[in-house]
């Protein structure tokens, strides 16, 4: 069992006020904080082994070159961050300046706040206070005299390098000191494990219902947890590089319970306002997904295999016994009781699920000389080579890096410090990658025999059964005889009549139900009283007609609609008691409460299947009048949207594959020492290369992704979808997510979720910087200005009161958004909307002439440089048939600018707003459509000058004639040719078109500018 005694002083060795009292404190660094919690605790500080301190402090920063006769600390490396305080946004490279932060912080208060923070966080052993203070270390301390506020989760651990936090920084000594630590059998050395599970896409796919939806998504998150289950049980949760399970939900709960039979962590959860335990419906973040299938962890050499075996094992095991209990579920509800038939069919169907890959790489040490340097790299590189020739060259060994950190490059007058094992991660995690990658390749499949019919949900596998004669009946007798259509007519919640579950639907179908009990018992609650919410199709497509009347009340310009209204409302409860009510969107009922109408909430709920028979009646026009009379001359909203985003290029964001998503040395160092390396590289010519050499991947690094994508995932997406807009977050796990989405809110939606993911501001009202000015709200608790909730810039992003580092302006992301009727099946919806996110991601354009993107030029391998991906798919599949396609760029111009004015999104809403609220006709749009048809239609038309000319003035000229904005339509032919750069540019004019009027129809009209009013409001 791993010794926490040993953890905790490893995990102590230095303060997290470092940076604040370093070069400040006559006691230094290591005499305030850590030597009183050292004596508290009983900590033997001797026994902290430094190797952990230097590599990983090796491998997280930068070594530079010092005057020869400078000693160890020249006078230009002592940078107090007080003074001068900087970040340095570890993706991007973009610094954030907090100028006088040591006049508004005393040392002596900081060191009282640091140690009285982390003594309320001791429990009665070591295990629980390592936990306590790895879990709620990073929270900001409580208190009315807290000085820095928002700022403590990203203090620096070096005040040279500002771009890794000092959490980041103890948690990877800890988990190099627990590896080195070994076991019973003695010390050992790091390794890296990296895991993969899945099926992923084909499993979430398989879905009838928002429900399915949610919960195959869900479930495969919680799996993922399981399987890290025994390794952070046993090495303790900082071992995990990759995803940072610091405030993941599932990780919490198994803090809060209790472990080994003693007192857990409950109490710290409850002081400091967790929502795990405030919430009873789905808006609790553990009915959010938020784990990706694959994770990195540092652990014990000898202890890879056993480790990642008992992972697979607990995650197996832990699938079959959900299964038994949903499949247990179902037949008690049916009126049955499973059998060992049904038990052998499950166990059969589980046998391979889930998937599950593996491989480790030891990270080699060094003889404390380090003179076998050369030797031990050398092996490395030899391995690496043998799996491809290139990646011998890459990383670390990347010449211009190895020759000086290896002093292979001779600098008269300039030495380096002599490098340690640290700065060999990058090559053992890319020997660990590649090895998972074969082992993936060479998957093994064993052939199930299935007899009878199959799964109405999958179509793979048997449905479950108490008696195997049943599998060949026909239909009819199925449903007379079988488990599932007696449970259809007993429970047609759970199942609709003729669907016959295999194994994995069922856990699928019953998954909502099981976790709900766990919620239920995390909470204290009873079992009845925490539900799983879904916001149906049908909830979604009718929240945006329910909010125009919302507004059309608040209207004093209709007196005579808002008595219609007022009117109708009044008699909805009588005529909607016999409808069941569903879930309608978390803003709306914002909305609805803001809207003085709490009263008649149940009847807004109720409405969904109160239209639902309206439309199945043969004769509409004569359907229920007080429905007629609310939403006035306009039929109500039937569409609604799906949006799935997805990261670009996260593999090579984690392997360092890509030089684009990595930094250069010369942009990770502090100004001060910058400054400094300037007038060195003057002096020495030789250093420019090394300088402008990118930096290889990182544990802080792949900690700073994870963080960032833990931050997006779990509280911003969130917040966006869900505050900003109406809709519902069904999963966001790291760089994915999906979401359901009202129609007029699905350009906000689009837009924000794309800024946000790279900490990009929409407007100058949502700047970072400008907010931050003095630091008054970041601080402290007492901020002279307003704080505002939703902040965004550079990269970083500000959220009831909590500053986060998102992935920065070099990280793109890419979406399929699709649109389409509430009746549409499920199925074929998802698979256009995976279809849409692929031809996003295919997306490729030039780079124009006149951008320098990166500064590197505009060639790549000696052609023309491309962007690719960072773009959007839109379809609008329409009832009636046919689809109508717009794939775009997100804006014109480099990739890290937005530039909104010029965006596919902005242009689109300007063109449906005008055809929505002008007398502008939508007839201009159908004549242009008739007049294009003479036109050709081929790539080299976008930079035909006259070709161009001739279509911008015809539709001009329909524009002027119907009232419109002859402006737009050139702005419209301008982008599409020079940003969207079609095949068939015509086409992509009629479709953007289209579009256009598809979202300016009266049910969906898009009335606010850039950001939808529930964005404004939700930041003020």
């Amino acid at each position: 069992m791993t010794n926490y005694t040993q953890k905790l002083t490893a995990w102590l060795h230095d303060p997290a006020e470092k940076q604040l009292v370093l070069l400040r404190d006559p006691a230094g660094h290591e005499g305030g904080t850590v030597a009183a919690l050292s004596k508290l605790l009983e900590l033997n500080r001797r026994k902290f082994d430094k190797r952990a301190d230097h590599m990983a402090a090796a491998a997280d920063r930068p070594n530079w070159p010092r005057d020869a006769h400078a000693g160890r600390y020249p006078a230009f490396e002592a940078v107090r961050f007080g003074h001068c305080a900087e970040l340095i946004h570890p993706l991007s490279g973009e610094r954030l300046a907090l100028p006088g932060l040591e006049l508004d912080v005393e040392l002596d208060d900081i060191k009282k706040q640091s140690q009285a923070h982390f003594q309320s966080l001791i429990r009665e052993d070591d295990r629980r206070t390592f936990l306590a203070f790895w879990r709620f270390g990073p929270e900001i301390p409580q208190g009315d005299d807290v000085q820095v506020g928002a700022l403590w989760p990203l203090l620096p651990a070096d005040s040279r390098t500002p771009d890794h936090s000092i959490w980041s920084h103890l948690d990877t000594v800890s988990a190099i000191h627990t590896a080195l630590a070994g076991d019973e059998n003695g010390p050992d050395q790091p390794a890296l494990l990296v895991m993969s599970f899945g099926p992923v896409q084909g499993f979430i796919g398989q879905a009838r219902s928002t429900s399915d939806l949610w919960a195959g998504s869900h479930l495969l998150s919680t799996l993922v947890w399981e399987a890290l289950r025994p390794i952070v049980a046993e090495l303790g949760p900082d071992v995990v590089v990759f995803p940072n399970l610091r405030g993941v939900p599932l990780v919490d709960a198994w803090l809060m319970q209790d472990q080994d039979g003693g007192p857990a962590l409950r109490d710290l959860f409850e002081r400091y306002g967790s929502p795990l335990l405030g919430r009873e419906d789905d808006r609790n973040p553990l009915f959010a997904a938020s784990l990706p299938n694959k994770f990195l962890a540092i652990v014990p050499s000898r202890q890879a295999q056993a480790l990642a075996e008992s992972a697979l094992q607990a995650i197996k095991a832990k699938a079959l016994e959900w299964a038994e209990q949903a499949a247990e579920k179902v037949f008690e509800a049916a009126g049955r009781t499973i059998n060992d038939v049904t038990r052998e069919q499950i166990r059969a169907q589980l046998a391979d699920f889930p998937e599950g890959y593996w491989a480790a790489a030891t990270w080699p040490l060094l003889k404390e000389d380090r003179s076998d340097l050369h030797e031990v790299a050398g092996k490395l590189q030899e391995v690496l080579r043998q799996i491809h020739p290139n990646l011998a060259e890459q990383g670390i060994f990347e010449p211009a890096i190895w020759q000086l950190l290896s002093k292979e490059l001779e600098l008269e007058g300039l030495h380096f410090l002599r490098p340690n094992a640290g700065i060999l991660y990058p090559a053992v995690h890319a020997l660990a990658e590649r090895h998972l990658a074969a082992t993936k390749a060479l998957r093994p499949f064993a052939a199930a025999r299935y007899e009878g019919h199959r799964c109405t949900l999958t179509a793979e596998a048997e449905w479950l059964t108490d008696d195997r004669e049943h599998l060949g009946l026909n239909r009819t007798e199925r449903n007379a005889r079988s488990v599932w259509g007696e449970l259809a007519r007993r429970k047609p919640s759970w199942v609709k009549e003729g669907e016959h579950l295999g194994a994995l639907a069922t856990l699928k179908r019953m998954w909502p139900t099981l976790f709900a009990e766990r919620v239920a018992a995390l909470t204290g609650t009873g079992a009845e009283t925490v539900r799983r919410f879904v916001v149906s199709t049908h909830a979604l497509a009718i929240s945006t007609s329910l909010e125009n009347v919302l507004e059309e009340l608040q209207d004093p310009a209709k007196p005579q609609r808002k008595a219609a209204i007022e009117n109708a409302l009044a008699h909805l409860p009588k005529e909607l008691a016999r409808f069941e009510p569903t879930v309608l969107p978390h803003r709306l009922v914002q909305a609805v409460h803001k809207a003085g109408l709490s009263k008649h909430l149940d009847d807004f709920k109720r409405l969904p299947a109160a239209l639902e028979e309206q439309e199945d009646k043969a004769n509409k026009a004569d359907s229920d009048s007080t429905l007629r009379t609310l939403w006035g001359d306009v039929r109500p909203e039937t569409y609604y949207a799906l949006i799935l985003m997805d990261g670009d290029r996260m593999g090579g964001w984690l392997s360092g594959a890509d030089k684009e998503t990595r930094l250069q040395y010369r942009k990770t160092w502090h100004s001060q020492i910058l400054g400094k390396m300037d007038l060195l590289e003057q002096q020495h010519p030789a250093l420019r290369e090394y300088l402008d050499t990118h930096r290889p991947v990182s544990p802080g690094r792949h900690g700073a992704i994870s963080q960032a994508l833990n931050d997006f995932s779990s509280r911003i997406a969130r917040h966006v979808v869900e505050e900003c807009c109406k809709g519902k977050l069904l999963y966001a796990g790291g760089d994915d997510v999906l979401a359901l989405v009202a129609v007029d809110d699905l350009f906000d939606a689009m837009q924000l979720l794309r800024l946000a993911y790279s900490g990009l501001a929409p407007d100058p009202a949502m700047q970072l910087d400008a907010f931050v000015g003095g630091l008054d709200g970041l601080k402290g608790t007492k901020p002279s200005k307003p704080s505002k909730p939703f902040l965004l810039s550079k990269g970083w992003g500000y959220l009831d009161g909590r500053l986060m580092t998102l992935m920065g302006a070099k990280a793109t992301a890419s979406m399929g958004a699709v649109v389409a009727h509430h009746t549409a099946p499920m199925g074929m919806v998802l698979r256009e909307l995976r279809a849409a996110e692929k031809q996003a991601k295919n997306t490729r354009r030039p780079v124009p002439a006149d951008l320098n993107a990166g500064g590197e030029g505009n060639q790549r391998n000696g052609k023309p440089k491309e962007y690719d991906r960072d773009a959007f798919c839109l379809k609008v599949l329409k009832r009636g048939g046919g689809a109508v396609t717009v794939t775009s760029p997100w804006w014109a111009g480099k990739p890290g600018e937005p530039d909104l004015a010029r965006s596919a999104l902005a242009l689109m809403k300007q063109l449906a707003q005008e055809l929505a609220l002008t007398d502008f006709s939508r007839g201009a749009i159908y004549r242009a459509q008739l007049w294009f048809a003479g036109l050709t239609d081929d790539e080299g038309d976008r930079d035909n000058e006259l070709w161009r000319e001739r279509i911008a003035c015809s539709l001009s000229a329909q524009f002027q004639r119907q009232k419109g904005t002859p402006e737009v339509a050139r702005n419209v032919v301008d982008f599409v040719c020079d940003a969207m750069r079609p095949r068939h540019p015509r086409t992509a004019i009629e479709n953007f078109l289209a579009t256009s009027e598809f979202f300016a129809r009266e049910a969906r009209a898009i009335k606010q500018g850039i950001r939808s009013s529930a964005t404004q409001e939700s930041r003020s």
